[in-house]
């Protein structure tokens, strides 16, 4: 299977509060992907090949065999995959589709080591394909691209031994939803009934379900007072929060054609930051000057390897000085703003080159306008 083969194919990077993951198209509006990659957020993004992002709903969960169904706000362009639960051979050649540790979609090849691997009482696909961070419910392929498992994990204390949840166990979580009624639902582990509501047990099988902390699933957790500021922050400069995260206390999107990113560095500031361009090969001594100049603050340009970024960093203190939210907010909003700007301005001012995570289809409308 080639990258110019993957690149057709409908396996998506999954975003949110908690890290990223992968996810593949059973439907042109439905994914399948791990219940740790989504848990215990209700909406997330995906991202598109020209990176933009759409919102995805979690409709259906299971903890215990750790699948999620995800549903996408607008169809999706790929190819639809099937899942397989034909047997497995030992030695069966595997590919294993994702985004490992945030990388563009890639693939690995391997060959099932078992097909019956048995894990904390739970049974497998164990596989010698390379699994990372990031390939979490992505689909697990054979020659004839059915995806014969999800992939879910590898043991970090051993190299190549990774694990898939069988394809017989996803296409019965999936034969499961296609009848869900509920907006959202999550499976007993015991009799796999939905649950549509936070009990403590099973109305179905009468099961203890205290250990899973079902509250966590249908009411999440409040968020971080770093966190509400910064989506509240970012809701008020019309930028959706939801398309924005990319992990715990981290945030990435485009304003227009500027890639913006948020994170706390330590536990003393929250920084927001831009690559915006590439000084060309005339002209730096006017373009440095500009760059330097005091009028930007409280932004600051700095040259990350051969990238100009604009900065703005704000102190931890400011930031839970509820007083002061308005007006950090506006200077958040106006960073956005004039991210989307600058990277326009140094490529006609000064000749810069776009930065090589700029959105270039959004750049090139703005140069001509």
């Amino acid at each position: 299977m080639t990258v110019t083969d993957i690149s057709q194919l409908g396996v998506f990077q999954v975003y949110t509060g908690g890290g990223t993951g992968t996810g593949f198209l059973i439907e042109p509006t439905l994914l399948v992907t791990n219940c740790h990659v989504v848990a215990p957020y209700r909406q997330v993004a995906i991202e598109l090949r020209d990176r933009r992002r759409v919102l995805g709903t979690v409709r259906r969960i299971h903890p215990q065999r750790d699948l999620a169904i995800v549903e996408v706000a607008a169809p999706l362009e790929g190819e639809i995959l099937s899942i397989g639960a034909d047997a497995l051979l030992p030695n069966q050649p595997v590919s294993i589709v994702g985004f490992p540790i945030g990388l563009p979609l890639s693939i690995t090849d391997g060959v099932v080591s078992n097909p019956h691997q048995l894990l904390d009482g739970q049974n497998f696909v164990q596989t010698d394909a390379a699994i990372n961070p990031g390939n979490s419910g992505g689909p697990m392929l054979d020659e004839d691209r059915h995806v014969v498992a999800v992939t879910t994990c590898k043991l970090r204390a051993a190299d190549n031994v990774g694990f898939g949840i069988p394809g017989a166990d996803a296409q019965a979580f999936v034969d499961g939803f296609r009848t869900q009624t509920a907006a959202f639902g999550v499976m007993c582990p015991a009799c796999d009934a939905l649950l549509e509501s936070a009990k403590r047990y099973c109305d179905s099988c009468g099961s203890d379900l205290e250990y899973l902390d079902l509250s966590t699933y249908f009411e999440p957790p409040a968020p971080h007072p770093l966190v509400a500021f910064v989506e509240r922050a970012l809701t008020l400069a019309q930028v959706d929060p939801v398309l924005a995260r990319h992990g715990t206390q981290n945030w990435s999107f485009y304003n227009g054609s500027a890639p913006i990113e948020i994170w706390s560095c330590c536990a003393d500031h929250l920084c927001f930051g831009s690559p915006l361009a590439r000084p060309g090969k005339q002209r730096l001594g006017e373009l440095f000057r500009y760059l330097l100049s005091a009028e930007h603050a409280p932004m600051a340009f700095d040259l990350d390897g051969n990238d100009i970024r604009l900065h703005l960093t704000l102190h931890i203190t400011d930031v839970f000085a509820h007083a002061d939210h308005d007006e950090l907010s506006a200077w958040i909003a106006r960073f956005l703003s004039e991210a989307d700007r600058f990277d326009n301005e140094l490529a006609t001012r000064f000749g810069c080159e776009p930065a090589p995570r700029t959105q270039l289809t959004f750049w090139k409308e703005q140069a001509k306008g």
